[in-house]
């Protein structure tokens, strides 16, 4: 299974191959984003902080540890990328 339940087409190697590079791209946490992580921590809560979904390979912004389970937070959404120009 892939993205939004659709099962891919690739060849599975090809697949994992392509996940592994989504997934090591280097993660540029915002302010806006470390700010909520800190009030988040200040608090109380356990906070991890840019973690690999292994199932799409996104990372998640934060993840918050309650008693019996885990609250996925993103916080910026698609405002990383609006006016983002690639460069090569």
């Amino acid at each position: 299974t892939c993205e939004h339940g659709q099962t891919s087409q690739l060849p599975k190697a090809l697949i994992k191959e392509c996940l592994m590079a989504f997934a090591s791209q280097q993660t540029n946490p915002s302010k806006l984003q470390k700010d909520v992580v800190a009030t988040f921590q200040s608090l109380g809560y356990g906070v991890n902080e840019e973690v690999l979904c292994t199932k799409t390979g996104y990372s998640i912004d934060a993840v918050i540890i309650l008693k019996n389970s885990e609250v996925a937070v993103e916080v910026d959404g698609p405002s990383h990328f609006i006016g983002y120009k690639p460069t090569g």
